[in-house]
């Protein structure tokens, strides 16, 4: 018998023989209970009744999950039969490549800007090499420069751009981002976001506008303290190393290469964690849960059928490549593992992103985008 089905059934079979003492008991760490050895649950929570001292009182609690994972679907057949082993298939086989890849990163750089203040998480390079650990069989870019800087150091950041490549690659650069290479991650008074560029010569930039405030989202803190942020850029940065030198046919769509770098900012940032993982992306999704969702059945046929690089179907409609993008990009990795977000994003590049797809999956993306449809509206409906 599977050793995770065994440990289930042990778990349950210590619940059905050991007397519970019902929720509403409210079992809190510390206070007085009747019984040593009685337990009780409350929000998830096992509490057990032990002796501390001469006193009977409820210790500090265990977090049991008693949710046996779902079968994780092989191919698009069975993919809607098998949605709730998504999550899990995707998280498992990121999981298992970091814990057999090694980091690539040979020559990781980080600049701090002289009037700001370093964020939080200080150690980019555990994100990044846990990304290029994920990723550990493609081309990693070998010189990666990490500047971080707050509104006050704008131009510090562009000379020290400057400072690293030659002028015509900073041109080339600029010229890419219209102009706007180092103070388009700001506001007037205040910097908010981050970049990933690279040079033809293959150095990657990951610049960090560094905000001076905490404007309290959750997601925020996620990104800035636990590095999900530098995962994110490094992706991208993995992503244009497979394109490196090559023609290129087309640009990827949005939602290939943000919702790739949003999906891999989770899994590779939460791999020691399933949990971690589910509570981060739940979060990330809050927005299409409910009985109000956006997410439909026409609304995605809308989505699904729009694959070239320019998505956006107008200015007012938000794009959604950020999180409904992980959401797609989450499926494919729970089919072909982690590397999936790096292969379709080259071959859309060099082919296309219908002739890349059924390339890499053997359906034509005309038989398998209803079904990626259903999934998806199915999923967001329930509440998964």
């Amino acid at each position: 018998m599977n050793k995770k089905l065994i440990a289930f059934f042990s778990i349950l079979s210590l619940f059905l023989s050991t007397p519970l003492i019902p929720a509403n008991a409210a079992a809190k760490a510390g206070a007085s209970c009747s019984k040593a050895g009685i337990t009780s649950v409350v929000s998830s929570k096992t509490y057990t009744c032990i002796k501390s001292g001469k006193k009977l009182v409820w210790n500090k609690g265990v977090s049991k999950s008693t949710k046996s994972i779902a079968v994780a679907p092989t191919s698009f057949s069975n993919l809607y039969e098998n949605r709730n082993g998504i999550a899990y298939a995707a998280w498992k086989a990121t999981a298992d490549s970091i814990a057999a890849g090694k980091s690539n990163v040979v020559n990781l750089k980080i600049y701090t800007g002289p009037k700001t203040a370093a964020p939080k998480y200080k150690t980019p390079e555990i994100a990044i090499g846990l990304v290029s650990q994920a990723f550990s069989k493609y081309k990693t870019p070998e010189n990666v420069h990490v500047i971080q800087y707050s509104v006050a150091d704008i131009q510090w950041a562009e000379d020290k751009v400057k400072s690293i490549v030659d002028t015509a690659s900073y041109n080339e650069l600029n010229r890419n981002e219209n102009g706007r290479l180092v103070d388009s991650n700001c506001g007037k008074t205040d910097c908010y976001g981050a970049k990933q560029v690279s040079t033809n010569s293959g150095i990657a930039f990951v610049l960090q506008g560094v905000p001076t405030g905490n404007n309290n989202d959750p997601l925020g803190v996620a990104r800035w303290e636990l590095g999900q942020l530098d995962a994110h850029e490094f992706t991208h940065a993995m992503q244009r190393a497979t394109i490196a030198g090559l023609q290129t046919k087309d640009w990827p769509n949005g939602w290939v290469m943000e919702g790739s770098a949003e999906l891999a900012q989770n899994l590779v940032m939460s791999y020691k964690s399933y949990d971690e993982y589910m509570k981060w992306r739940k979060l990330d999704s809050q927005e299409f849960y409910g009985k109000n969702t956006k997410i439909t059945t026409s609304f995605m046929t809308a989505y699904l059928g729009t694959t070239g690089a320019e998505d956006c179907r107008n200015n007012n409609e938000p794009c959604y490549k950020y999180n409904l993008g992980s959401r797609i990009m989450e499926i494919f990795v729970a089919l072909k593992g982690p590397g999936v977000m790096l292969d379709l994003f080259r071959e859309s590049a060099l082919q296309g992103f219908e002739p890349a797809f059924q390339s890499i999956f053997g359906v034509t993306w005309a038989e398998a985008s209803p079904i990626i449809n259903k999934t998806i509206v199915e999923l967001f409906q329930s509440g998964e």
